[in-house]
């Protein structure tokens, strides 16, 4: 969060972090944008099967990465 502080809240993810803060865990999120406003293609289009695969294997890197620091 910057100096102006939220700017948007995604609601599931909101109280993901308020559940971290009241039992002080760590907590984290991954968001897949699906679609732009003027996007013309089918609803909720988030791409190949190749993409996800792509997004899952980051978050899994990632979280090898955080657990190991923790």
């Amino acid at each position: 969060m910057g100096r102006e502080g939220a700017l948007a809240v995604e609601m599931q993810a909101a109280s993901l972090f308020a559940f971290g803060i009241a039992r002080q865990v760590s907590v984290a999120s991954v968001a897949m944008v699906s679609n732009a406003v003027d996007h013309g293609g089918a609803q909720f289009d988030t791409g190949s099967q190749e993409d996800g695969l792509r997004v899952l294997k980051a978050i899994a890197a990632s979280s090898r990465i955080s657990f190991a620091a923790a």
